[in-house]
């Protein structure tokens, strides 16, 4: 698995630069939300973290708190928390295990050998975290979570990142067993591609920045003017997006009917789960029905005549 580090020059400047500063009160609330995810998931948080566990917890949350990202050392983090070293490494592997928060290291040079750097996922200022301090894309950074979060279904154990440094191993060369991984894995995908399109925003900034296809940037102007319901309206940078980047004027016309068609069940009454996915798997539906239709009208193709010679008659 890749390890995910940055500079400490580069953390700090964020940090320095950043007008949040941690409160207790933005802690509480943290706090709160993170006992309801993990309560959704059939887990508690006292069994997950217990007392002196709970500590080292509570400090990380505090310093995230503000900025969505600090940098701290094991040693530190243990006498700040009155705890052992042992009991640090603990609670971060079990944080690291509840997908809740990123944790990496600082980049082994002065000042910034053996610390952590932990990162609040669901933050304000993650997306922008990303991109500034580690220098990441959404895509990038799609691809090393997926490859976190398939580690950690396939061993329980996640291992920690350590004052002496961590191994790493190639990230892209996945194998699977059987089918089921596999289909886990892609489940892990779609699962984190939602993640990160929650940070988004519905801006025709977005679109611009990652479109790579003009009509993209058309069908959001196209959504944004039309009249339709708000669930559309909120998503629109991503259905503009996910018309693809080899979209032509044919898929364009079939996007634009599928949305419409959308559109007109919700006003009808009708509740989508997910605009996105429906949008998506209503055009890919369409492209290759049209696909179909048009190889089952090709005309069939035509063999040439051959003249009958019957070589059981004599001929002069």
């Amino acid at each position: 698995m890749k390890k995910l580090t940055a500079t400490n020059q580069r953390v700090q400047f964020y940090l320095t630069y950043t007008t949040e500063k941690p409160t207790t009160i933005a802690t509480r609330k943290r706090m709160s939300a993170f006992r309801k995810s993990l309560e959704s998931r059939g887990d508690m948080l006292d069994e997950l973290f217990p007392a002196k566990q709970r500590d080292v917890l509570d400090r990380i949350l505090y310093l995230t708190s503000g900025a969505g990202i600090t940098k701290v050392g094991a040693e530190t983090l243990a006498i700040k928390c009155g705890v052992s070293p042992r009991t640090v490494t603990a609670a971060v592997r079990t944080l690291k295990a509840t997908g809740e928060f990123i944790v990496g290291s600082l980049i082994k040079r002065k000042g910034g050998a053996g610390k952590y750097i932990f990162v609040d996922r669901k933050h304000v200022n993650f997306r922008e975290i990303m991109r500034e301090v580690f220098s990441l894309s959404d895509y990038k950074f799609a691809q090393l979570i997926s490859e976190q979060i398939a580690e950690q279904k396939n061993d329980e154990s996640v291992e920690p990142v350590s004052v002496k440094g961590e191994k790493q191993s190639s990230n892209y060369d996945i194998s699977f067993k059987s089918k089921q991984e596999k289909d886990s894995y892609i489940s892990t995908l779609e699962s984190l591609r939602r993640s990160v399109e929650e940070q988004t925003e519905p801006t025709r900034e977005y679109v611009v920045q990652y479109a790579t296809n003009t009509r993209q940037i058309a069908f959001y102007d196209l959504l944004s003017d039309f009249p339709i319901h708000g669930s559309i309206k909120q998503v629109r940078h991503l259905l503009a997006l996910r018309i693809g980047s080899d979209c032509d004027d044919k898929r364009y016309v079939l996007a634009k009917d599928a949305i419409l068609s959308i559109a007109n069940r919700i006003n009808d009454g009708y509740k989508f789960d997910n605009v996105v996915a429906t949008f998506t798997g209503a055009l890919t539906n369409a492209v290759n029905y049209k696909k179909v239709i048009a190889q089952e009208s090709k005309p069939a193709r035509k063999t040439k005549a051959v003249p009958f010679y019957n070589w059981l008659v004599e001929r002069e």
